[in-house]
């Protein structure tokens, strides 16, 4: 192979987008985020609290208003500020607290608190001062402070579980309530915990140990954990002799009568000796490498920080079917309804001890970023007007279909429009952008990395301030796209989702496992968008009803298009037939079998050029060098880079071939006939709208090799046939897929 020809030909297919000029960053500050959190006592709800502000102080100033004192107490991270009341005229505080809150608002802030264990009392005195507040159920409802009735005041309130988010429904809630699971990151353990920890509690080295992390209260159950542990003494098929250790001491009003029924219930079974209740620990979750299997015995929870703790260090857990517990699925989980026979959970703990769960899939997820994207949803009233604003947001302003489709008809809607454009990912091409902006377009990148969650945050913050009326999702990464609506979808922004067609559905499934670590369905999704846009008549989804529209891509008709067309199978043409090839360097566009089909088109006409106008993006860089490879030395095959002055570059050719999969409304097919360029496209999507086969161009079964050149000579060896195509190719986009119908339908949807 000639090695500078394939870097050159490697170098044009390539298209990095680190090389091109970006659009620019949207400018913002990182606000002061507020919280407000009864204590910071040893529980799983002020875990979660100093777990959320430690994690977000990177970024952001915490400030977290602490009402009363406790011992002991969870440690405070570094970087946050603590406002502590002290137990003392709180409500006064409060409303100081809260007032500082509201403030920020006018600085482009957010007034939001989030409040953890408050009494409805409390947050009246927060937002007294002028912050927005929302309500935190962190138990099932046997443990809430107050029922669901007192939430009446607020915009927004957040369970830990979607199991404490239905009990709030089902006890007449009408506040939205969105779930918000806090995942534990693994515990770092000290090198020889195992061996401190055991030593400090005398347990003896034949011992299979029992562990339990979590204060001493009546809900608890640890009553029930003695019998299971008599049980296991008298009849379990344990690996050793089994000892039980609660870490955890009493707390709340009836700690102490729960920690007295401990001490009698150990008596009455005779199993004190293999009971160790060494009191709280700063940090139980230091404790967890003593442990060979957790236990889990409460009554009711929302989703236990402990348990999750424990399953994160790589535990076998068995736990009591109540509340969230088995909504962060993991290996080493089990699941006992809390009234199975004591035996039951003796052969469930001793089943454990055999087995070595694997971490669970959610131990890198940062749900922190949740509770920070709470904080950020602040309620707004949408601007008003004919069509209010729109916020367009894409995923790139890359040379493909989707954007430019988006650019063209940002340009169309310039002047008749109130919008901007949002952009997530990196452009290979600074192009569309100097587009924009040459028409004086607003377009912005929400965040200079690829984090979804990053993204996220910025435009969560950027339309609350600039309060859109509706928000257009353009070939969007869904993951962005459940975020967005399930933190601004309780309110009255509109959400439309422009999708190809049935490839939105998987792109959807594609993202189950994220979906449960935001605790967001795809069906709540479409339950709650307010339109569908499809590019081609796609087939209804039940999860739609209604909502489903159908807009496809308009092209601009240019006056210039082939007139011309010769025989290419003649010997005495006087010059090779020209072929383009449309579609990113991607497997999903088939290059290799466009390659291997001009191949056997060469047998017949040996002198055809294959001219490639697009360009390869870096995830696709194996597959370029593939093309590349195929390609060889041939001075046949060109390649030219991305058609950004298409279809008027198009006229030039004598054929053009689209080939794609999961294809929406493709605008190189377009935008070849309105240039008059006989198009052979695959069936896929809406190119069976655009190519009628032998009418307005070849549509082909398949994109295999042989069919691509058995079309390819059909239409450059007949003139008359390559004239009908070209003729009726462009009438049918003046008819049907013009620059004006595909304005003219936005607006009426925008309006």
């Amino acid at each position: 192979m000639d090695t500078p020809r394939f870097i050159d030909t490697l170098a044009r297919m390539l298209a990095p987008a680190m090389l091109a000029e970006q659009p620019p960053l949207l400018l913002q500050t990182a606000p002061r985020l507020h919280a407000a959190v009864a204590s910071l006592a040893l529980g799983g709800a002020e875990r979660i609290v100093l777990d959320w502000a430690a994690r977000s102080a990177r970024k952001h100033i915490v400030r977290i208003a602490v009402l009363r004192d406790t011992a002991p107490e969870w440690p405070v991270p570094a970087g946050i500020e603590l406002v502590r009341l002290h137990g003392r005229d709180i409500e006064t505080g409060l409303a100081q607290f809260g007032a500082q809150a509201a403030a920020e608002k006018s600085a482009g802030g957010t007034p939001v608190v989030c409040c953890h264990l408050l009494s409805a009392a409390q947050r009246r005195a927060l937002r007294s001062g002028g912050a927005l507040t929302v309500p935190v159920l962190h138990n099932a409802a046997s443990g809430w402070l107050e029922p669901a009735s007192a939430l009446c005041d607020e915009h927004l309130a957040i369970a830990v579980s979607s199991a404490a988010a239905a009990e709030y429904c089902a006890a007449g809630g009408r506040v939205p309530c969105t779930v918000v699971r806090h995942f534990p990151r693994k515990p770092r353990a000290s090198a020889g915990a195992r061996e401190t920890w055991r030593a400090r509690w005398a347990i003896p080295a034949d011992a299979w140990l029992i562990g339990m992390v979590g204060a001493v209260k009546p809900q608890k159950a640890y009553t029930r954990a003695l019998r299971i542990l008599r049980e296991l003494i008298d009849h379990g098929d344990a690996p050793g002799r089994p000892y039980l250790v609660i870490v955890g001491g009493p707390t709340g009003r009836d700690g102490t009568l729960a920690w007295n029924a401990v001490l009698a219930q150990a008596l009455r079974l005779g199993v004190s000796g293999h009971l160790r209740l060494p009191g709280f620990v700063a940090d139980g979750s230091q404790c967890l490498p003593a442990f060979d299997v957790f236990l889990n015995t409460s009554r009711y929870e929302g989703l236990s920080i402990a348990t999750l703790e424990a399953l994160a260090a790589g535990l076998p857990v068995v736990a009591s079917r109540v509340g969230g517990q088995g909504e962060a699925g993991a290996p080493g989980l089990t699941l006992l309804a809390f009234d199975a026979p004591d035996d039951a959970w003796a052969n469930a703990l001793a089943a454990g001890a055999l087995s070595a769960p694997r971490p669970p899939a959610w131990v890198a997820f940062p749900s922190e970023r949740l509770w920070t994207l709470a904080h950020l949803a602040q309620p707004f009233a949408p601007r008003s007007g004919a069509a209010g604003r729109v916020l367009f947001i894409t995923a790139n302003l890359n040379a493909g279909g989707a954007q430019r489709s988006l650019v063209n008809l940002a340009l169309e809607l310039s002047g008749r429009l109130d919008f901007e454009i949002a952009v997530t990912g990196d452009s290979s091409s600074a192009v569309f952008s100097k587009r924009l902006t040459s028409a004086g377009i607003h377009h912005f990148r929400s965040a200079a990395t690829r984090d979804c969650l990053d993204h996220a945050e910025a435009l969560v913050a950027h339309i609350t301030a600039s309060a859109p009326s509706c928000v257009c999702f353009w070939n969007l990464d869904a993951k962005i796209k459940l975020l967005l609506v399930k933190w601004l979808g309780h309110g009255a922004l509109k959400f439309v989702d422009v999708s190809p067609g049935d490839y939105l559905f998987e792109e959807m499934t594609a993202t189950r496992g994220f979906q449960g670590c935001i605790a967001y369905t795809d069906a709540e999704y479409f339950h709650r968008i307010d339109r569908l846009v499809h590019k081609y008549r796609a087939a209804p989804h039940p999860l739609l009803g209604g909502k489903t529209g159908v807009i496809p891509n308009g092209v601009p008709v240019p006056d210039a298009i082939r007139t011309e067309f010769r025989s290419f199978g003649t010997n005495d043409c006087e010059r090779p037939a020209r072929i383009a090839l449309c579609g990113r360097i991607a497997p999903s566009k088939f290059v290799l079998e466009a390659i291997e089909a001009m191949g056997l088109l060469w047998r017949k006409i040996p002198d055809a050029e294959l001219h490639v106008l697009s360009t390869a993006e870096a995830r696709d860089r194996d597959y370029a060098l593939q093309v590349a490879a195929a390609a060889g030395t041939c001075g046949r095959i060109v390649f030219h880079g991305a058609a950004f002055d298409a279809p008027a570059a198009l006229a030039q050719y004598d054929a053009l071939v689209v080939l794609g999969r999961h294809q929406g409304c493709p605008n190189a097919v377009l935008e070849g006939l309105a240039a008059g360029v006989p198009v052979i496209a695959n069936d896929s999507g809406g190119t069976r709208e655009l190519v009628l086969d032998g009418s307005t161009g070849i549509l082909l079964d398949a994109a295999e090799p042989a069919a691509i050149a058995a079309a390819l000579r059909r239409v450059l060896e007949n003139p008359a046939l390559a004239r009908r195509l070209s003729l009726r190719g462009r009438q049918h986009v003046s008819e049907n897929f013009s620059m004006d119908r595909m304005r003219d339908s936005y607006l009426r949807l925008f309006c």
